[in-house]
């Protein structure tokens, strides 16, 4: 008799590009289907994205509220789907806000709650908020206990610190790498020449990031920087692919310093590994992060990657990240530096060396949720 699958909850995801949602989803394409299911449960109103995983036999389940809002209507519902013969709860968790999704894992017998540390800070632009909700954190931090979870994971020992501190040994906390697909990413000079192509980038110096329009990705430092680059390289141009909540203020301050010319904004796209082929130097100036899938897709395209010194250097696995305060002088010299030139090439071995490769990391993931 063949063995029944375990069924896995993964909540939250949400209706972004951000990277949370995106790694739940990979976990799901190359994870063994058949030995294990995914569903999914989401507060967001609808997922675009909903089609395909329900064509892929996953369900999708939706909360009406966050616990923030109502956390008795929250707990109701989340018990209701997690009744549904759930193997394990996965919960991807950025910050401290409360503990009723752990609570509602515990309450209905689930057997395996892993709670997966994927971020450094909080993500809110506004200055108050951002203090209110970092004293909740701190507060919620200082009270969890290893009795609220089975598992501990984190993308980084950053992201384990902020989230866990030392409530948790750190013996029982797994690092789980923010892995992917090398061969989709690896640098192709083909696929590079059609995209320069067909967006017009021929002959361009073309200054890239990749990401949700945010607080945390700092893309206004970097429209900052790019308005002094290109007047001293007329030939350059900035790409920013995603899109998110702080958009209109970008395209805003883009049309202020009279760069519209100069910068293409594409908004959200499935095939970012093409649009890095196309980059000749990627930024990165976030606030923070827990450690960013982008930046392993990156430098796996083989790009000379600028990234600011508030992301952890666990994250520069090979020779091509330069670490940077974020000081707008020093980012210019840099930006210009690569205009220069550099050699590109496949950096396939060093990434799976590193533990990057999604297909030798979804083992340990498989272990974790079977053992």
């Amino acid at each position: 008799m063949k063995d029944r699958k375990l069924k896995v909850l993964h909540f939250p995801i949400r209706n972004s590009n951000g990277g949370v949602t995106r790694s739940a989803l990979k976990y799901w394409k190359y994870i063994d289907h058949d030995r294990f299911q995914f569903d999914f449960a989401t507060c967001s109103p609808c997922l675009d994205f909903e089609q395909d995983i329900l064509a892929q036999g996953c369900k999708v389940h939706y909360i009406s509220c966050y616990a923030e809002e109502d956390a008795r209507q929250f707990g109701r519902e989340l018990r209701e789907i997690m009744r549904q013969g759930y193997d394990v709860v996965h919960l991807n968790t950025s910050w401290w806000k409360s503990f009723h999704a752990e609570k509602a894992a515990l309450e209905t017998g689930i057997k395996k709650i892993v709670v997966h540390a994927r971020s450094t800070s909080v993500d809110l632009a506004d200055d108050a908020q951002r203090a209110r909700e970092l004293l909740i954190h701190d507060k919620c931090k200082r009270e969890f206990t290893q009795e609220l979870a089975t598992h501990f994971l984190a993308c980084s020992t950053e992201a384990a610190d902020f989230l866990f501190g030392p409530q948790i040994p750190r013996e029982r906390i797994r690092i789980l790498h923010n892995a992917l697909d090398i061969e989709r990413y690896h640098y192709d000079e083909g696929i590079r020449a059609d995209m320069r192509k067909r967006m017009g980038l021929e002959h361009k110096f073309v200054i890239g990031t990749v990401g949700r329009m945010g607080y945390a990705k700092n893309h206004g430092f970097l429209v900052e920087c790019f308005q002094e680059v290109r007047k001293r390289a007329d030939h350059a141009v900035l790409l920013l692919v995603g899109s998110g909540e702080m958009e209109d203020d970008l395209r805003r301050q883009v049309e202020a310093y009279h760069i519209s010319d100069k910068v293409i904004f594409t908004g959200a796209v499935d095939n970012a590994e093409e649009y890095l082929q196309a980059m000749d130097v990627f930024a990165l100036p976030s606030r923070f992060e827990g450690l960013p899938n982008v930046l392993v897709e990156a430098q796996a395209a083989g790009l000379r990657c600028i990234c600011s010194r508030e992301i952890t250097e666990e994250a520069g696995i090979t020779d091509n990240v330069i670490f940077a305060a974020l000081e707008k002088a020093q980012w210019i010299d840099e930006i210009l530096h690569c205009a220069k030139g550099y050699a590109r090439g496949r950096v396939d071995e060093q990434i799976r060396k590193a533990g990057y490769d999604i297909r030798q990391e979804i083992r340990r993931l498989e272990e974790i949720y079977a053992e």
